[in-house]
């Protein structure tokens, strides 16, 4: 069988998560690779051994290529997406989708004129106990989810520190649109992907003068880079999402602050609630009765490279024409509320749809 060619948009630390996932496939070889910084170009192209290498990204869309993985800033997602899609490449782009609603419907309506597959690399989603919970919502053992906490919290972990990834044209934001919009993903994928009905959101930025790099994206990937020393986006944004079905989720994500750390998320049903947090072991709980008594059952999991399976997932769908896992509404859905968590903190007010 002819193997699939997979090209790859961006050079930074992810990229090297994207192509170590397609080297796992005997049927997949990376084509071509591109990035802006000739030195992290030279740098990435030679430790994986990929060939042509482009500074400019619309070169690698001339290519004989059938994948496209975009690992750049988030600020160029939408405008390559798209652009590779009517190429006629399929595209899996790293999260968070695009800068804002706007950006991710044009995103998606070109995947649907095109015919072409298109997916958000949300390598959460492919965790063994993220499938878990899905299930258990799924078959109904968790009945009605009505309410939902979801944080992911760093105690002094700010990434790329005066880089894209702390400068809001680049980026967009700071943790919400980094590190929340994971878990965001993570809640609207199990809880069926709900109306958003009304958004309140806060931000913060208490540790600028204090900050401290975060190692992401590791050191050694930071070849080439020249840090302007920019830092104005939030270290720290919550939201509360009220859904019109009435159910509710808390979110709340940081990479500065005084607190816990780790990714901790709980869903509240009326058969049962689950929570997980990697701070705990064994990390995941299911809280139900049993016989009428109160009983707590505590599940463990086999490891799995959330970055293999979401590549092996999407070439799949390549493969046999299949709906990735990431749906069109749930992207939206995904990209609304972060952009509204922001307009509400900046207005000082909720937001009601």
């Amino acid at each position: 069988m002819k193997k699939l060619k997979a090209g790859i948009i961006g050079a930074g630390g992810i990229s090297h998560s994207h192509i170590d996932g397609f080297r796992q496939l005997s049927d997949v070889e990376i084509a071509a690779i591109s990035d802006p910084n000739e030195e992290k170009l030279a740098f990435v192209a030679e430790k994986f051994g990929i060939l042509k290498r482009f500074v400019n990204w619309e070169d690698i869309l001339k290519e004989p290529i059938d994948i496209i993985s975009i690992c750049s800033p988030n600020a160029f997602h939408a405008q390559q997406a798209i652009a590779a899609l009517k190429s006629g490449k399929h595209v899996i782009c790293e999260k968070p989708v695009a800068m804002n609603v706007e950006e991710a419907e044009m995103i998606v309506e070109t995947a649907k004129q095109t015919g072409s597959k298109f997916m958000v690399a949300f390598c959460h989603r492919f965790a063994p106990h993220s499938q878990f919970m899905k299930k258990m919502a799924e078959n109904g053992q968790m009945g009605e989810i009505y309410y939902a906490k979801a944080s992911y919290l760093r105690r002094r972990g700010i990434p790329g520190l005066g880089t894209w990834f702390t400068t809001k044209k680049l980026a967009g934001g700071g943790p919400l649109i980094d590190v929340g919009v994971h878990i965001l993903d993570l809640m609207i994928y199990i809880m069926g992907c709900p109306e958003p009905d009304l958004i309140l959101g806060v931000t913060y930025n208490k540790f600028k003068n204090q900050a401290v790099d975060g190692g992401w994206p590791p050191v050694w990937s930071r070849v080439g880079d020249r840090p302007t020393g920019i830092f104005d986006v939030e270290d720290l944004a919550a939201g509360l999402i009220k859904f019109k079905n009435d159910a509710t989720l808390f979110l709340e994500s940081s990479w500065a602050g005084n607190s816990e750390t780790g990714l901790k998320i709980a869903l509240f049903g009326t058969k049962s609630g689950i929570q997980y947090s990697t701070s705990s072991q064994p990390p995941l709980k299911i809280y139900s009765d049993l016989n009428g008594v109160v009983a707590d059952t505590t599940v463990e999991f086999p490891s799995r490279n959330v970055y293999h399976a979401e590549i092996e997932h999407f070439v799949s769908c390549v493969k046999n024409n299949t709906q990735p896992i990431t749906t069109p509404k749930e992207i939206i859905t995904v990209i609304k509320i972060i952009q509204n968590i922001y307009k509400s903190a900046e207005i000082g007010k909720p937001i009601e749809f």
